[in-house]
């Protein structure tokens, strides 16, 4: 689990990284090579920095899909669930203190 995590991160690393100005360099690199027109430029550098974007979001509900899968696995409670029974757990404290106030000293 922790190896699919690492990797997962690094990847995401490279695609964070892509910033306007290296999506820009690449899409230049590919007007001199003559893969792309001088007037699609634009348009390129634009339709990159778009699919990097939804890269980011499939790896991240990826993760997140996976995290919540081995959690479940494990056992582990949700948020959620935590907080419900901190809840549950401050209200029982509540009544045993107002259950010791009220009751007669010896």
């Amino acid at each position: 689990m922790f190896d699919l995590l690492k990797k997962t991160y690094l990847a995401g690393l490279g695609l964070v990284n892509l910033t306007r100005e290296k999506a820009e360099e690449i899409v230049d690199d590919l007007v001199k090579r003559g893969e792309v027109a001088e007037k699609d430029r634009s348009k390129a550098v634009e339709d990159m920095l778009n699919r990097v974007q939804e890269e980011q979001e499939k790896l991240f509900n990826t993760v997140k899909d996976y995290v919540k899968k081995s959690v479940h696995e494990l056992g582990l409670p949700t948020q959620d669930e935590y907080q419900a029974l901190q809840k549950r757990i401050e209200k029982l404290e509540s009544e045993i203190k107002a259950k010791q106030d009220d009751a007669p000293t010896a």
